[in-house]
């Protein structure tokens, strides 16, 4: 809708612009908690520097994966315009490649403000959402992981880079983004009593890996990534779903086997 946005002359792109609002807000509503715990806000500026290169490089790394089919058709074009084919080559990103990039900056995270992963993943896991909403924002501005054609609830593109233009494209990107909103809302209440952060990432897995997985049969980008009729980002929802499940199963399981030893 808006890939660009002019600054002093400048055409700086909206999608990043948009990544970067929402890493430092996901800090900034961190460091609400997080002042308890006595980290300052330098500390969650950090992670947004070390988990924000896990996330972009992850979610570029996803992106060549899933382009694969696409650069072996074109690889000739290497050799005519290599920095051009390198562009398309890593010129987008998966968020899930993104997510897995960021858990595994992680433990550097951990060592640079030291304190220990659950401690972070506790003040953290709430607030991811709330920056993938705004991601999701950005995508919509620059057009890209847009929806499939709806005449009814469909927004044309004009100036769209990556999305077909002038043909009305249900608006998915801002639908993910209510949903992040909503799992951020849910998962902040949740969290204002001491958790188990394991428990939050289960349920943060559970229930934006079975948003993604039904909001996939509404993309109508083709560049995903396609096996037995479900996209990549399908079967790693699929896989994220049951990790959840079991997940949570096991926390009841060794909880009520803690209450089973207390009471005898």
């Amino acid at each position: 809708m808006f890939p660009f946005f002019d600054f002093f002359g400048r055409s700086l792109p909206l999608y990043g612009i948009m990544g970067v609002v929402g890493l430092f807000a996901a800090a900034a509503v961190a460091h609400l908690r997080a002042k308890k715990q006595g980290l300052v806000f330098m500390d969650m500026a950090l992670g947004v520097l070390i988990l924000g290169v896990g996330l972009v490089v992850g979610g570029s790394l996803m992106f060549a994966i899933v382009q694969m089919p696409i650069i072996w058709e074109n690889r000739a074009l290497f050799w005519d315009a290599p920095l051009h084919f390198l562009s398309r080559v890593f010129g987008g990103m998966v968020f899930y490649g993104g997510l897995f990039g960021a858990l595994i900056a992680l433990p550097i995270y951990s060592k640079v403000i030291k304190r220990d992963i659950p401690t972070i993943l506790g003040l953290l896991v709430p607030v991811l959402p709330l920056a993938h909403g705004i991601m999701r924002i950005g995508c919509f501005l620059a057009g890209c992981c847009y929806g499939i054609p709806h005449e009814t609830l469909g927004i044309a593109f004009t100036n769209a880079p990556s999305a077909p233009n002038n043909i009305p494209l249900l608006p998915v990107q801002l639908i993910e983004a209510a949903a992040n909103f909503l799992i951020f809302a849910a998962l902040w209440l949740y969290s204002k009593k001491p958790r188990n952060p394991l428990v939050l990432l289960a349920i943060y897995g559970l229930s934006y890996a079975t948003i993604r997985f039904a909001l996939e049969f509404l993309r109508g980008d083709a560049a995903r990534g396609f096996v037995l009729g479900l996209s990549t980002s399908q079967f790693i929802s699929i896989l994220i779903i049951l990790a959840s499940i079991t997940t949570l199963v096991l926390i009841h399981r060794k909880q009520k086997k803690a209450e089973k030893s207390t009471l005898l």
